[in-house]
């Protein structure tokens, strides 16, 4: 299995995480030292995090790793073992951030978990990470659905069929006409 589509890396450049200034430089001195004595040259590691690699590479991960990571998050979602898959999904999402694909499996499982905040965080950073992909619409209007948000809902469902194309799935495509089925229902339902 290969790894999905997407960045493959998340800009951290002229950065650290995000952060600049006095708050970079703590982040690399209290991280410095215990990665130091983990045998992880942390000087190196910054440097590389600062010219725009993700975490993975700047540790110097191999793609296989992260592919087969992927693959054993998919297998233990599959098997209806998303709190399995969560923290492999997490993993993926700290050491290659800027991939779509891992954002929503994460987002999913936070869902299922009953983890609001966190699946429409996870949801968000896929649609901007990928932002003609039809997938994070799908996921956030269940999430909303299951929120009883009916506006935003409604919003993602028009996104979604905005952006389905001949790559969706058609499972999502039915599943949607559900979903927008139910909406309209509730709606006659409250006149």
């Amino acid at each position: 299995m290969s790894a999905p589509a997407g960045p493959a890396e998340t800009a951290y450049a002229g950065t650290l995480f995000g952060l600049t200034g006095t708050d970079a430089d703590l982040l690399e001195q209290t991280c410095g030292e215990a990665l130091g004595a983990a045998g992880v040259d942390a000087g190196r590691l910054f440097d590389r995090l600062r010219q725009g690699q993700s975490l993975g590479v700047a540790l110097g991960l191999p793609p296989d790793v992260t592919e087969l990571i992927y693959a054993r998050a998919h297998r233990w979602f599959v098997a209806g073992r998303p709190d399995r898959a969560e923290p492999l999904f997490r993993a993926l999402c700290a050491a290659e951030g800027g991939t779509a694909d891992y954002w929503v499996g994460l987002g999913v499982c936070l869902r299922l978990r009953g983890d609001y905040a966190g699946a429409s965080l996870a949801f968000s950073m896929a649609t901007d990470l990928r932002p003609d992909w039809a997938v994070p619409a799908f996921h956030a209007a269940e999430l909303a659905l299951q929120r009883r948000d009916r506006i935003s809902a409604e919003a993602e469902l028009r996104r979604f069929r905005r952006l389905s194309d001949a790559a969706t799935p058609e499972r999502m495509k039915d599943e949607i006409s559900r979903m927008e089925q139910a909406l309209s229902a509730q709606k006659q339902a409250e006149r």
